[in-house]
């Protein structure tokens, strides 16, 4: 709902201006719901998470509590989530509704907070307590919070700027990432440069993740590629539309053997998957699948347009190619960190250009362009993220103690 007000906002300046008041005048009612809720005292073994605004469980948040869990800390862990499908959930963690009340009562009770996303404004961090910021995307493509539109949005750098005070410490997995957490969020504090949790995971045995995905689509003795785009600022799905069968014959004939397509639209796409496209026994719908990092693990290639999703894939030097119709009209309305032309993944515009692009795919040159990318954003991901966080944890628990 907020994107769809802000959308509308930004037609009018002053629209916007007094959607911003009313928002401000929100925000401070539901502070003092956390404020009622310091009648509760802080538990120093609590720790809450956070995904998505609570739309699944995920990300850089789940590996950090699985570490705590694979560690056996003693902690409880509670997950705030508005659906109550929590299958992929560990019997260790607790879902919590994701509700004004719910939230504030968790929050305030918690000595650790661990969020993927910005949390709302009104949000009220007592003394003691640890707000962890791992952001849901790494030293992406898209530009993100204040870097959006030169900072414009009233709400937008509100919500940053808010959230910077409110932090005690941003994970990062390069120098770039680190870069663009100073200057989109406006953020001065400590940042915790070790890696992304999430992507501990292509540093481990990857054959169980690929048994998961086989289960959970068939796809045993297939060659998975997975296309993953991000969401427009409309909502529309149009210029996501690729001809499945064309890139499969292509995949065939350039990498050999039996492809199959997983199709995993963005989370704030989740009311289209059904209907994207007529899906089949080659073309799967992955939509649903919580956990990205196991669908990015078992892909031999990925295909996405301007999704942070591609810099995270790389990290195991497999290929990636981009599918980005509306270049110039994503650009006008969000910008980029680098010129998408100079990546090294192959970019294409129309399917004619996506089909070319694998067939004349050159490994060894996609190789060399990749690890001088990795040299420019001093990438620093080595399958030990949720270790030092974990550690970091421990440290603020040994504090208090």
């Amino acid at each position: 709902m907020i994107n769809q007000i802000k959308k509308f906002a930004g037609k009018n300046r002053f629209c916007e201006r007094m959607i911003y008041v009313a928002y401000r005048i929100c925000m401070a009612l539901y502070s003092l719901v956390f404020l009622v809720c310091r009648i509760f005292p802080v538990q120093e073994n609590k720790i809450v998470c956070c995904n998505m605004k609570g739309k699944r469980y995920g990300d850089n948040p789940k590996y950090i509590l699985d570490e705590i869990i694979r560690q056996g800390l003693d902690y409880e862990l509670v997950w705030l989530m508005k659906s109550k499908d929590d299958e992929d959930m560990p019997r260790q963690v607790k879902r919590a509704a994701y509700n004004p009340f719910s939230i504030a009562y968790h929050l305030s009770t918690a000595k650790v907070w661990i969020d993927s996303n910005m949390k709302s404004c009104g949000v009220l961090k007592r003394k003691n307590q640890y707000y962890i910021q791992t952001w849901h995307g790494s030293y992406g493509l898209k530009k993100i919070a204040c870097d959006i539109n030169g900072g414009k949005s009233l709400i937008d750098t509100y919500s940053a700027v808010y959230n910077a005070k409110l932090e005690d410490v941003m994970v990062s997995n390069s120098r770039k990432t680190t870069e663009i957490y100073r200057d989109a969020f406006r953020y001065p504090g400590y940042v915790l440069e070790c890696g992304s949790p999430r992507n501990d995971i292509f540093f481990e045995e990857q054959k169980k993740y690929r048994d998961r995905i086989d289960r959970a689509f068939g796809t045993a003795d297939k060659r998975i590629v997975l296309y993953a785009p991000t969401f427009r600022a409309d909502f529309n799905t149009d210029c996501m539309h690729m001809d499945f069968d064309g890139l499969l014959c292509a995949l065939e004939q350039r990498f050999g053997g039996e492809w199959v397509a997983l199709v995993r639209l963005h989370p704030n796409n989740m009311q289209n998957a059904k209907s994207f496209i007529p899906y089949s026994e080659r073309i799967l719908n992955a939509t649903n699948y919580n956990v990205m990092q196991e669908l990015l693990v078992a892909s031999e290639l990925l295909i996405t347009d301007y999704s942070s999703c591609m810099f995270d894939f790389v990290t195991t030097r497999k290929p990636c190619f981009l599918y980005a119709t509306d270049i110039d009209r994503y650009k006008g309305e969000r910008d980029f960190y680098f010129d998408i032309f100079e990546l090294p993944f192959p970019v294409a515009q129309n399917n004619e250009e996506m089909v070319r692009n694998i067939r004349d795919f050159d490994q060894q040159l996609y190789q060399e362009k990749l690890e001088r990318l990795f040299e420019q954003v001093g990438l620093c991901d080595k399958g030990t993220a949720c270790r030092q966080v974990v550690e970091y944890i421990e440290k603020q628990r040994g504090k208090a103690k």
